[in-house]
């Protein structure tokens, strides 16, 4: 009997790994079909592109944009929010299926994620408050001026000589606070979101002079997860044929942000 038992347990090593090399991972694209949701990640603190409203849930044109690709694909988008210096990591480790927080495509991004064909374009603007002199951010000498860590926008104030100190904020709102409050000279973010401040926290700020630069948005993705890279845009293509994008952008805008190139 004994005997019977060391032979069972030996023949079971061996063919245990066959068994389980016989079952395959499923991809991302796979598992959000199964679960009938997909993941995606932004700060929650950029609006009017993606934050927390006065009732305690998710708002902005990211979260809408996202709602109408999980439609095209039969499934629910979930939001999770994430800090924005961390948000790259978060998604190679698998937190969460994608970026749907209005991601900048750079050369520097592509070398570690895949990016959706552009969802939206836009650019660096510098704003200061309503009662400046300044014409440029060029004029600042000395200045200080505040952004979002992690940014685009943080790399451009680094080059730039006559900005002496740079302060660095987690999220836009307090970025734009620290400007009403008289902390910096001027702050550098998205044009929409600074154009759309005034409005959204009252407060008096203006833009100066000319965008820094343009900017092409995408969705970004995990290397390996090309079914789901392919899906994004096909979904992507989809509502702007019927009208949805065009819908979602007149509501939080009054124009179409994706022909604003």
């Amino acid at each position: 009997m004994k005997k019977f038992i060391v032979i069972f347990i030996a023949v079971f090593m061996i063919t245990a790994p066959c068994f389980a090399s016989g079952q395959k991972e499923l991809t991302t694209m796979a598992s959000i079909e199964k679960d009938g949701e997909m993941t995606f990640a932004m700060t929650g603190a950029y609006p009017p592109f993606n934050f927390i409203n006065e009732e305690g849930e998710f708002d902005g044109f990211d979260i809408d944009i996202a709602n109408a690709l999980a439609d095209e694909l039969g499934v629910i988008a979930v939001p999770i929010t994430t800090a924005w210096d961390g948000i790259i990591g978060g998604l190679l480790s698998s937190r969460f299926d994608s970026i749907i927080g209005s991601m900048a495509i750079t050369d520097l991004r592509l070398e570690k994620v895949n990016f959706t064909k552009p969802y939206y374009y836009d650019g660096a603007q510098f704003f200061a408050p309503k009662s400046t002199t300044l014409t440029d951010i060029s004029d600042l000498d000395e200045g200080t001026v505040g952004v979002v860590t992690g940014t685009t926008f943080h790399n451009a104030l680094k080059e730039m000589e006559n900005v002496d100190k740079i302060m660095q904020f987690e999220s836009d709102v307090d970025n734009i606070m620290a400007l009403e409050q008289g902390r910096v000279d001027g702050l550098v973010t998205g044009r929409f979101v600074g154009l759309q401040a005034p409005k959204k926290y009252g407060v008096d700020i203006i833009p100066v002079g000319e965008m820094l630069y343009a900017e092409k948005i995408g969705i970004a993705t995990r290397k390996g997860d090309t079914d789901f890279l392919n899906a994004l845009n096909a979904a992507l293509d989809a509502i702007v044929e019927n009208g949805t994008y065009e819908e979602i952008s007149q509501k939080w805008f009054n124009t179409n942000i994706l022909k604003n190139n």
